[in-house]
């Protein structure tokens, strides 16, 4: 179970099959992958069948060996249309051009084998590797910590074995808000978090345990900002591995406080994956989310379901298609009582690694 500290980097912002080593001499390397993915469905109530970039991806990584066990390590990551709401709730469906490209992840790093990883940059904080139960291709994951900082610095500890076939990391992250004092518009102060990650072999049945909690703070907070200052969040999180199949539960809690009122929130994630046949598996998530704003009356009130199934099919090690249906379920609070929606979205994709 022990994981190198760069095949967790790899893996954990490259999410690619085959990455390409362009450069190699005398302890320096450079990598080129990534992935690109199209996805041909229906989005929501309101849209036509549309075809849209499914978060396709360029990663560049280039390591030197520093000697000692010492290494630097630096990343960077393009993305197309990057939706700040993802690519399927963003109701401005026009705006998926296939263009567009911007920097999405730039970071620098210094990695002591068998200690630790230390990065500053544009990246995921170790909170978003605290969710485990995400397995769908589009709409899955209700991951409510800090999960990402345009100016954080991260440090992600290596698996120590704490006992035979168990190991416990952990991780702590600062992120660094506005540098302008005093925003009109509320804008991020700073945030920072801590985490942990267990993962145990019983004989061919894995456990993973990760938990994380994350504080925000805003320069600014109206009432009506759910966001306000502070933002503290709690995420625990269960994988179990049997075989062909994984099973996982996970829970986490938010709390925001601004000037008149207080937003709780409440999030479930249950997924669950078979793997059918060597190249193929079916999968399935549910999510329930609830906020409660702490405003006067029944409209302050919000529950949210989402059912997931899917499955997919392996060409090659680095050509995936897949399949997927997803329905979400609203309740909301009015003046007069509250209002319920559904709404179906699903899709037919395929993603090709390089």
């Amino acid at each position: 179970m022990k994981k190198t500290l760069l095949a967790l980097a790899v893996a954990a912002v490259a999410t690619s099959a085959s990455a390409a080593t362009v450069y190699s001499n005398e302890g320096t390397q450079v990598g080129v992958g990534g992935y690109f993915d199209v996805v041909l469905g229906n989005y929501g109530k309101g849209q036509r069948t549309d075809l849209r970039n499914n978060e396709s991806r360029i990663n560049f990584t280039a390591q030197q060996d520093l000697g000692d066990g010492f290494k630097a390590l630096g990343y960077a990551r393009l993305r197309f249309d990057d939706f700040k709401k993802g690519v399927f709730e963003d109701s401005n469906a026009a705006t998926n051009t296939f263009g567009n490209p911007v920097t999405n992840k730039l970071w620098l790093a210094l990695e002591k084998e068998g200690v630790g990883r230390v990065s500053f940059g544009r990246q995921d904080t170790t909170g978003d590797a605290v969710q485990l139960n995400d397995n769908a291709y589009f709409l899955g994951g209700n991951n409510n910590l800090l999960t990402s900082g345009k100016k954080a610095v991260s440090f992600r500890s290596a698996d120590f074995q704490i006992a035979e076939g168990h190991t416990l990391g952990f991780g702590a992250d600062y992120v660094f808000g506005e540098a302008k004092k005093h925003q009109q518009a509320p804008a991020l102060k700073n945030g920072y978090g801590v985490s942990a990650f267990y993962g145990a072999d019983f004989g061919g049945v894995t456990l993973n345990v990760n938990a994380g909690y994350t504080v925000e703070k805003y320069d600014n907070a109206y009432t009506n900002n759910q966001g306000a200052n502070p933002k503290k969040s709690w995420r625990l999180a269960t994988q179990l591995g049997l075989g062909d199949a994984k099973f996982g539960v996970e829970y986490g809690q938010s709390h925001a406080k601004n000037l008149a009122d207080t937003a709780k929130s409440r999030h479930l994630l249950v997924a669950a994956e078979y793997q059918v046949l060597p190249v193929s598996k079916v999968f399935a998530q549910w999510q329930r989310n609830a906020t409660n704003k702490g405003l006067t009356g029944t409209y302050a009130k919000e529950l949210q379901n989402i059912y997931i199934v899917g499955a997919d099919y392996e060409f090659s090690k680095n050509v995936v298609s897949y399949v997927q249906f997803a329905q979400e379920r609203k309740t909301e609070g009015t003046t007069n009582g509250s209002t319920k929606t559904k709404d179906n979205r699903y899709g037919v994709g395929l993603r090709v690694y390089f």
